[in-house]
């Protein structure tokens, strides 16, 4: 089985090129709204911190001593460990100064994907859930609505609860390794690539009711493809206005990548017709239809 992050990444692109099939219009209409709504918020309060940031990072490729007298406890701390090594290790003052613009930007985009994932967990499943029908001609299985809503709600949090369980541990080791500077930049980006992938391909999965568990063996089978779709995500969220349409995208590309990429080439779980991907039987192993009529401008799952 193939793994290979230039797929990834092409699962995204995939991913937008299918919101401009009218048949997924209505709904992305909805994941769209939310994002603008949020982008606005956090937009503004980040823009807030733009001078504090400017003035920090202005300090740590000066000379000049960190003035701590107008900063809240945490960033105290922070300026001081940091203003400390830069002083150590004054030719490690820019790429310090590099890493903490880039944290800003990764905090901004996690802050940004946590709660509009939330919020719009439901339009996603149904996005998923349309986007599956257009590539294999066959819906997931029926699921009252209240049943899906809760569901997925509940499936959000489960996954809110991996990211920020192991995320504290991530930062241990960053923090514990913070002195090399590029540990804790590599370790921050696979896990933030990893989480990504997690979020957007769960949802095909879920719609089909397969365990959180069940979705991460799935993606372990396919690394440098998870990680090159997740880490494309991750970017291109961590760009103002770009973050607004990378939702939906991501939701038809994690779609696209679990079907083309993952079950056609053997997941053995339960996928498109209800059988397990590659073998060509349903779940009672009764042949599948050989040939389908796929829709024009789409093509079906990769053999």
């Amino acid at each position: 089985m193939t793994s290979n992050p230039a797929h990834g990444v092409h699962a995204l692109i995939r991913g937008a090129q299918l919101l401009t099939r009218k048949e997924l219009r209505p709904f992305i209409i909805v994941p769209l709204l939310i994002n603008l709504v949020l982008f606005i918020a956090l937009g503004a309060l980040m823009i807030s911190q733009f001078d504090d940031l400017g003035r920090f990072i202005g300090s740590l490729i000066s000379d000049t001593p960190v003035d701590t007298s107008n900063m809240s406890w945490w960033r105290a701390i922070l300026a001081k460990g940091i203003d400390w090594a830069a002083g150590v290790f004054q030719w490690l003052a820019w790429l310090i100064a590099i890493a903490v613009v880039l944290l800003f930007f990764l905090v901004y985009g996690y802050l940004f994907a946590i709660i509009t994932n939330i919020i719009a967990a439901p339009f996603n499943g149904f996005l998923a859930e349309k986007v599956e029908e257009l590539l294999t001609g066959h819906a997931p299985p029926p699921e009252p609505l209240h049943s899906m809503v809760f569901r997925t709600l509940g499936r959000e949090l489960r996954k809110l609860m991996y990211f920020l369980g192991w995320g504290i541990v991530i930062f241990i080791i960053a923090l514990l390794t913070s002195w090399t500077v590029f540990i804790p930049a590599i370790l921050t980006a696979l896990w933030g690539a990893w989480c990504m992938a997690i979020q957007y391909v769960d949802y095909p999965l879920d719609n089909h009711q397969r365990s959180f568990s069940e979705l991460k063996r799935v993606l372990m089978r396919k690394k440098l493809t998870t990680l090159g779709f997740g880490g494309s995500v991750m970017l291109a969220k961590m760009v103002p206005i770009l973050n607004i349409f990378v939702m939906p995208a991501a939701v038809a590309g994690g779609t696209a990548l679990w079907v083309e990429r993952i079950w056609a080439e053997g997941d053995p779980g339960k996928g498109p017709n209800g059988g397990p991907g590659g073998t060509g039987t349903r779940a009672d192993r009764t042949p599948l239809p050989q040939e389908k009529k796929w829709p024009k401008g789409i093509s079906g799952p990769k053999k």
